[in-house]
């Protein structure tokens, strides 16, 4: 090929290839404006999407605070202790207190306690926002928010300012509040408050003494102790008023237990402290606790001095110092065993099926006996002592077969154990069936042993410094238990009590103080 050939041939080459990239170069812009259209319709749609997404959970936050509104404004019509200030129409048919179910009070949904005895102070809560403006707003409606606050024991100084003018030659003069002691700047609440501590909730009165301390004010331990001593003398009266009306009562329940005591005068032995046995009768009608000390004694001549003028029923166990009960001078007694004690000593032999068997078989009454209550879902005394008298006849028929053919047995050791404990049923076994004569007897004397938890506590924590110490103790826990028993502020009773005693007169009667007592006291009018 000639050179001009070459040269022509190649211009038309690079023309068709020059034509081909413009091709190639036109179908690259459009691709890129596509794209460009795309990306801004992509870019589009996502807006719409957020905008979308963000309506959505407004919507959704909205709904929550509805909801949430309902709910609070459900749970104010259902509590009748928090209700909104503005009335509530009042539902189609309304249900009262007593027809209304009962929710069971469970971890998951419980309702709240509204502790309707606490002292109760009202705050009005306005919003704090710095967009919020009084003026502006208008008032929509209140919800009840509800903090509880402690505050601990507070101690007041009052200084009275006592004031003395001269009128027509005569001298007048202020008269400040008195005190249950003379020439003492300290008043009842001090006394109150050291009792309550000390014979109610066990603690030893230098504990007692760190504890004012801790909160404020320092009291010598000293002066604690000659403030219970001393004031002691004022409650004596009261004191023999409750030993009068726990024999006035027609079912005591009693039983006694020891306190380490320590002696002025070590014994032949050298010792310095001796087991003090402290009795205790618990009125079960009215509710009223006594406690009683004779030098420590355990005598049974202690028991039968202070259960001397009483008529009725006597629950115990089976110690010896009450089994002159129902004859002699005690004739018009009725005593009453205690059927955890006769049970007990079944139940301590857990390798002796026969003695499991029998346990078993006291169980049953108790099982039994728990079936009805007097007073819920309308049980009458009436049918409770029916109720108890049938089936305490079959029971008791089978526990006395039983016995019996342990008894029977031949070839026992009289300390066989089993046999011991069938002997100390057997013993009692005629007056067992007096528990089932009346509908309010007890099947045991647990309600005794529940309140010498008192005295052992004290036990465990500190040794009484003498007998004198000792009766006091006897006093003071007497009218605190009878207080916690009968349902009554052990502080503020005290309070009143002691400045009401302290103002009788020494020869005031006896009788005269039986209102003073937990069961019928009301706060004096100040």
């Amino acid at each position: 090929m000639k050179k001009n050939e070459l040269t022509e041939f190649l211009q038309r080459q690079n023309e068709f290839l020059q034509g081909r990239l413009d091709e190639a170069l036109a179908s690259v812009s459009s691709l890129t404006l596509a794209n460009e259209k795309l990306v801004a319709t992509v870019d589009e749609l996502r807006r719409q999407i957020a905008s979308l997404e963000d309506v959505i959970k407004g919507r959704g936050a909205e709904l929550s605070k509805e909801k949430a509104a309902r709910q609070a404004v459900q749970r104010l019509q259902g509590s009748p202790s928090e209700r909104q200030t503005k009335p509530m129409p009042a539902p189609a048919v309304s249900e009262t207190p007593e027809q209304r179910p009962q929710k069971k009070r469970t971890n998951n949904g419980a309702r709240r306690k509204t502790h309707p005895e606490c002292e109760v102070e009202t705050v009005v809560v306005e919003p704090d926002s710095p967009d919020f403006n009084p003026e502006a707003a208008t008032f929509i409606g209140e919800c009840d928010v509800v903090r509880y606050v402690m505050e601990p024991m507070r101690f007041k100084k009052i200084v009275y300012k006592v004031r003395k003018y001269v009128q027509d030659e005569k001298i007048y003069k202020g008269s400040a509040p008195a005190t249950p002691l003379l020439n003492s700047q300290y008043t009842s609440s001090f006394i109150a408050g050291l009792a309550e501590l000390r014979y109610l909730h066990c603690m030893p009165l230098e504990n007692a003494v760190e504890y004012f301390r801790a909160h404020g004010f320092d009291l010598d331990k000293g002066t604690a102790q000659k403030l219970v001593s001393k004031v002691k003398v004022h409650l004596e009266n009261l004191y023999k008023a409750l030993g009068q009306a726990i024999v006035a009562d027609n079912y005591i329940c009693g039983d006694e237990t020891y306190q380490k005591v320590r002696l002025q005068v070590a014994t032949p032995s050298g010792r310095k402290i001796k087991k003090g046995y402290i009795w205790v009768f618990v009125g079960m009608t009215t509710g009223l606790v006594y406690f009683f000390y004779d030098d420590g004694s355990r005598s049974a001549e202690v028991f039968e001095q202070h259960i001397r003028g009483f008529s009725g029923a006597f629950q115990c166990d089976y110690y010896s110092g009450y089994r002159h009960i129902g004859i002699g001078g005690m004739s018009g007694i009725k005593r009453l065993p205690c059927l955890q004690h006769i049970k007990r000593k079944f139940l301590d032999l857990k390798d002796n099926p026969q003695a499991q068997e029998i346990a078993k078989l006291f169980g049953l009454l108790y099982h039994f006996e728990h079936q009805h209550r007097i007073g819920k879902d309308g049980w009458k005394a009436e049918k409770h002592l029916e109720w108890r008298q049938r089936y305490s006849k079959v029971m008791l028929e089978k526990i006395r077969m039983r016995l019996t053919a342990v008894k029977d047995r031949i070839g026992v050791p009289p300390d066989d154990p089993l046999l011991v404990a069938t002997e100390h049923a057997l013993k009692q076994w005629n007056e067992i069936p007096r528990i089932f004569t009346s509908p309010t007897y007890r099947l045991d004397n647990n309600e005794v042993e529940r309140i010498n938890r008192y005295i052992s506590l004290t036990r465990r924590r500190l040794t009484i410094g003498s007998h004198s110490g000792a009766e006091a103790a006897a006093l003071y826990h007497s009218l605190a238990i009878t207080c916690h028993r009968c349902g009554v502020n052990v502080f503020d009773y005290f309070c009143d009590i002691i400045d009401r005693c302290a103002a009788w007169p020494p020869n005031t009667p006896i009788e005269k103080y039986r209102d003073l007592l937990p069961d019928r006291w009301r706060p004096s009018q100040k």
